[in-house]
């Protein structure tokens, strides 16, 4: 019968081998859920497990490693070009020579393999964008309310509203507000808004309460409020 234990090496360790071995294991595992605590407990089997070298001779310079991180962490060739102060030509060439060394096809594949092997320590691993929850045209109306609200007694103070997917979003909500298009905010020209870019792919609308006007434009009552 096939042995079916993830770590049948581990069985033949000492008392002291085995319990480094754990401790390092449960160690690794204790981080977020996440990338990086895989990548770490990855390693830990890896340094334990006999007949192996902890993280295999790296075939590339000090030089790739560093142009591959860059490229890793989202750098495109100007701007690690740039953060190394050398020509974007420079960085593609670092590059080809990286792809040539891994067998790579290309930045994402050399990174994976760079990554399993280790050979990456300063890879920072984001962790995944939660997906946002869908609000009912009421929830909006609340949400709108409120900070409207917030924006009245604070004359002048920017206030957030969102977050929201792609700037489209964001963009219509901010132009609805400044043409006092939705209740909370009338009448129009009473606010200013603007669509502003948060960080992970999220937007949200930058507004501020500037006073009402008593020439503003009229709006239909029967308008939607929501986003």
């Amino acid at each position: 019968m096939a042995d079916s234990r993830a770590f049948p090496w581990a069985a033949r360790f000492d008392a002291d081998q085995l319990a480094a071995f754990l401790e390092d294991l449960w160690g690794a595992a204790a981080g977020d859920d996440g990338l990086a605590t895989l990548l770490a407990v990855e390693k830990v089997i890896a340094d334990h497990r006999p007949g192996g070298d902890s993280v295999p001779q790296c075939p590339l310079t000090d030089r790739e490693i560093e142009v591959l991180t860059l490229m890793a962490n989202g750098a495109t060739y100007d701007s690690a070009a740039r953060q190394l102060g050398v020509a974007r030509d420079s960085v593609r060439s670092h590059c080809s020579r990286i792809y040539d060394r891994l067998g790579a096809a290309n930045a994402a594949q050399a990174t994976a393999v760079a990554t399993r092997q280790g050979w990456l320590p300063g890879l920072q691993v984001p962790e995944p964008v939660a997906p946002l929850r869908r609000l009912s045209p009421q929830e909006w109306n609340r949400i709108l309310q409120q900070r409207a609200d917030e924006m009245r007694a604070q004359p002048g103070t920017a206030v957030q509203i969102g977050p929201y997917v792609s700037p489209t979003g964001a963009s219509g909500t901010a132009w609805r507000i400044g043409k006092g298009l939705t209740a909370p905010f009338r009448p129009a020209g009473a606010f200013t808004a603007k669509a502003v870019r948060l960080a992970r792919s999220r937007w949200a609308v930058e507004a501020r309460y500037i006073g009402d006007h008593a020439d503003a434009d009229p709006v239909s009552p029967t308008e939607s409020t929501a986003p």
